[in-house]
């Protein structure tokens, strides 16, 4: 398949090195090591962390991250350890963000997204499996429903891009254009507590914190992004989704306000099962242990939903 376009890092020798350390040093903050899983696809490698590949009757579960991220920030400040008890889980490094993967990126307005995400799951050897996306990861979640629905059991979003338009509000273009057109660490900092975290519910420890922003500072600075920003699918692809799809969403995430997605959610997928908002919690909802609680009750069934 011909690449839409490539992205790429400044020196990329550097940034692998550079990647490669980020993500041991999260490791070992955690105290876990990942399984590296490299799989070809249409759009090149992509990198896998996985956990627990060894219980092959364990229930499998697949994490898109967000844009602008990598796979690991699922996993700040171990939000993931319920899951290493007894679940097989792969955490996807996407193609064309800045991360281990190959810079290839998928085309939004096509079904590439679904197709890469599709040929994941068979280099995994996952006939069908729960599916859970962060933001962009949200998006590539709806995407895999329609192109490949019989190999998802069911889809958790979480502050979903796909469903509603980035927010143009004047504040919300303000913290995210801040530090991309002049990235420093203040700068950065002033985004992190605006728009993805909610202090003092929702952080993570200073350690996390500055692992986050060493990482989201590299990028800014050092990767060039030749994809296609988040937009909503039409409203045609909402309504052929035929997959259990569940919405966890923060309170204050400015990206995509929650009452907004609920409403189109609701009037669209057909297949909703549900929605929860998380009190006092921005945009980067994969580092809030709380939704991550309902996150796993959802995998395991155990949620109570309500509109």
């Amino acid at each position: 398949m011909k690449p839409h376009r490539v992205s790429s890092f400044k020196k990329p020798a550097e940034a692998a090195l550079f990647l490669e350390k980020w993500n041991q040093e999260v490791e070992a903050l955690n105290g876990f090591s990942y399984e590296r899983i490299t799989i070809s696809t249409s759009f090149g490698n992509t990198r896998i962390w996985a956990a627990n590949t060894h219980l092959t009757d364990a229930k499998p579960v697949v994490f898109f991250p967000g844009a602008r991220t990598c796979g690991l920030f699922w996993d700040m400040d171990n939000a993931l350890k319920p899951f290493r008890e007894n679940h097989r889980f792969y955490i996807v490094d996407v193609n064309g963000q800045p991360s281990l993967s190959d810079g290839m990126c998928p085309n939004l307005k096509s079904t590439d997204y679904g197709v890469w995400a599709t040929e994941l799951l068979d280099g995994l050897g996952l006939k069908k499996t729960t599916i859970v996306g962060a933001s962009l990861g949200g998006l590539i979640c709806l995407k895999l429903c329609l192109e490949s629905p019989r190999r998802v059991k069911k889809a958790i979003l979480m502050n979903p891009a796909g469903i509603q338009a980035f927010s143009t509000s004047v504040q919300n273009l303000y913290n995210n254009l801040l530090p991309i057109l002049w990235p420093t660490m203040g700068n950065l900092n002033k985004f992190l507590d605006k728009a993805i975290f909610c202090p003092p519910r929702h952080a993570v420890p200073d350690l996390y914190r500055s692992l986050i922003s060493e990482y989201l500072l590299y990028a800014l600075t050092n990767h060039k992004f030749r994809g296609d920003y988040p937009a909503p699918l039409e409203k045609e692809e909402l309504h052929r989704l035929t997959t259990e799809i569940y919405l966890i969403l923060g309170e204050n995430d400015p990206l995509f306000p929650p009452n907004e997605t609920i409403r189109l959610a609701e009037e669209h997928i057909l297949t909703l099962q549900g929605s929860q908002i998380i009190p006092s919690t921005g945009h980067g909802i994969e580092t809030s242990k709380e939704a991550l609680a309902i996150l796993w009750e959802i995998v395991n069934k155990s949620a109570c939903f309500s509109y």
